[in-house]
């Protein structure tokens, strides 16, 4: 992959051409068949079809009386906003209870000119048009009936949500609670979904094999990396010795189909990644436009038959932990069969603008919008752990004016309330 000349610039390539370097080509992973109380975050690799209609029968909407709506032909029916019982002097129509039917219970044929007390959902009796709820009756044996209604009246038809051997859920959709849900009633045991991708995490410096410094990146990646649903295992640290991590990295992305490594990508003589990939074919090493992070890699191996992407981020820890969030978690995404589109918010308040993206720790205030938090230092990880997102300011020589909508990349679950 050769190095673009316009990266003699000293600000490097832009966030979005890098961006789009590592995710081009990249295609979800294949399937796997798991059980529906499995599938919870898993993405659908096929149409799901209903195997039971959703409802399964006719059933009530409502406590009430199933009757035949010609029984009371006599009786006048109600103005829509108007669904009150009356007064007895209004007029009625009286009719036995033959049966009471609950919920499970097998519904009873409904006798011409009678009731039967329902509950609801409850199956409706074959010969039933029509539910009369309580609050429209009085007395219970005979059933004093007030008011009547059209034919179908809080009546649920069986299969009017979903028709059994209709796709109940598409491809593509990630399982929620409520997909979950829609899955158990359509009588599914078993689903498709996409597979898990397997992010390794390599990080490097002697200082962290030695203990002198703790390896938070690894902490950190490991995190975000299960956060955006990928299976997660860390293959770090590694001292700075390119055949020591070249045979790590061998061992890393035959175990995994995504590989983030931390640390020796810069100019300096200890730069291991660097050392040991610099001449690996498709593989590219240089500087992004953005601060913390500039210096970048990306490439891929070839692993039995395997293509897998390695993008390699700075060492220093909020350098890494941005750099993983604007690279790393679209490509899980991708990998995964979600591509999305970034994030936005509106800022709240007016940012100075620099040549190059710069990505400040912030919050949101009342409004929802977008602020950056006071006192920012690239290299600050209790900032950046007092934060709910990163605010992506754009490279620009003028002020970013409240009010404009900017890229933010989520610190906390709860972000997902503020970004579009």
């Amino acid at each position: 992959m050769p190095e673009p000349a316009h990266l003699a610039h000293p600000r490097g390539v832009d966030v979005a051409e890098h961006r789009a370097r590592v995710l081009a080509g990249l295609t979800p992973l294949g399937a796997e068949e798991v059980a529906v109380a499995d599938a919870l975050g898993r993405v659908l690799a096929a149409d799901v079809v209903a195997e039971l209609a959703v409802p399964p029968f006719d059933s009530s909407a409502m406590d009430g009386f199933a009757v035949r709506s010609v029984d009371l032909a006599a009786l006048a029916e109600p103005a829509p906003l108007a669904e009150h019982a009356g007064s007895a002097d209004e007029g009625f129509v009286a009719l036995p209870v033959a049966a009471t039917v609950a919920a499970g219970d097998t519904a009873p044929v409904l006798p011409p000119g009678s009731a039967i007390r329902i509950m609801t959902g409850a199956q409706v009796p074959a010969g039933a048009d029509l539910v009369v709820p309580f609050e429209w009756t009085t007395d219970t044996d005979p059933v004093r009936i007030l008011r009547t209604a059209a034919p179908g009246r809080h009546i649920r038809r069986g299969g009017e949500d979903v028709a059994a051997g209709e796709v109940a859920i598409a491809a593509g959709t990630r399982v929620g609670p409520a997909q979950l849900g829609l899955l158990a009633s359509v009588g599914v045991d078993r689903v498709a979904v996409r597979r898990r991708p397997r992010l390794a995490v390599i990080s490097t410096g002697a200082e962290l094999v030695t203990g002198a410094v703790p390896d938070s990146n690894t902490a950190t990646l490991l995190a975000a990396g299960r956060a955006a649903g990928a299976e997660v295992a860390a293959f770090g640290p590694v001292v700075d010795e390119p055949a020591a991590f070249a045979d790590r990295l061998a061992v890393a992305a035959g175990a995994a189909d995504l590989v983030v490594t931390t640390g020796g990508v810069s100019a300096g003589d200890r730069d291991v990644v660097k050392a040991a990939l610099r001449e690996a074919p498709g593989f590219w090493f240089g500087g992004v436009a953005m601060k913390p992070g500039r210096p970048q890699g990306f490439g891929s191996l070839d692993v039995d038959g395997r293509r897998v992407p390695v993008i390699t981020l700075p060492g220093t820890p909020i350098a890494a932990y941005a750099s993983f969030l604007l690279y790393a978690v679209p490509a899980i995404a991708a990998l995964a069969g979600t591509p999305r589109e970034p994030r936005t918010a509106e800022l709240g308040v007016d940012v100075a603008g620099s040549d190059r993206t710069v990505l400040l720790p912030a919050t949101y205030d009342d409004a929802g919008r977008i602020v950056p938090l006071p006192g920012h230092a690239g290299h600050s990880q209790r900032l950046l752990a007092a934060a709910e997102a990163l605010l992506v300011v754009p490279p620009t020589d003028r002020l970013v004016a409240a009010g404009t909508v900017v890229e933010v990349l989520a610190l906390r679950p709860e972000e997902d309330l503020h970004a579009r």
